[in-house]
């Protein structure tokens, strides 16, 4: 598989999106706030597969206002094999390895998010913070660490979480410095309507 093919596919599954295991099909859900989003989607896997685009369906009822999108292909048997372990997805350094940037933006755009701190009384920027909201294990939250340093020399850090079945998660953090050197490198690739998850240039 082509290299930007096989890295852009595993950012679509990384974050939002489910590869089901009956059917081997990658499944993303996006609100209805985020059409332009999975319109994006759509229209990059049907790029990557050489395909139509996958058709969108509206989901909507007392509990959803939300697009489904359904697509199966062999690549995502592959990827399922590679990105799942006893039904879970698993950050392994062989994952990993396989990202660039542009993957990477796929996944910030799905789960990461950018908070400004701000003075109350004049307003004026305090400081930034930066969000990977992707709840893994102790191992793969240490993996996707040691990857962000390795590769880009980004220091992110892990906050512990407990969640509703009790189990221990981590997401990861960064601050000022290190949040515009991420930002830096997903700029390019991360969507308008979106720009607001990174620092813009020059802040």
């Amino acid at each position: 598989m082509e290299k930007r093919k096989k890295a852009l596919l595993i950012g679509l599954c990384l974050g939002d999106g489910h590869i089901n295991k009956k059917d081997f099909c990658l499944q993303i859900t996006h609100s209805i706030k985020q059409k332009s989003y999975i319109d994006y989607k759509c229209k990059l896997i049907a790029e990557l597969l050489n395909c139509k685009e996958p058709n969108l369906y509206h989901r909507k009822d007392s509990n959803h206002d939300e697009f489904v999108l359904t697509k199966g292909s062999r690549f995502f048997r592959y990827i399922r094999k590679w990105l799942y372990k006893d039904g879970e997805k698993r950050f392994s350094k062989n994952i990993l390895k396989y990202l660039t940037p542009e993957a990477i933006a796929i996944w910030w755009m799905d789960d990461g998010s950018h908070g400004i701190d701000r003075n109350k009384t004049t307003g004026k920027i305090r400081a930034h913070s930066f969000h990977l909201y992707t709840y893994t294990n102790l191992e793969d939250t240490e993996n996707i660490i040691e990857f962000f340093k390795e590769k880009f020399d980004i220091t992110l850090y892990k906050i512990q979480k407990t969640m509703k079945d009790g189990s221990t998660k981590y997401y990861l953090k960064c601050r000022t410095r290190e949040g515009r050197k991420l930002s830096d490198l997903l700029r390019p690739y991360i969507l308008p309507d979106l720009q607001y998850k990174i620092m813009q240039e020059g802040e």
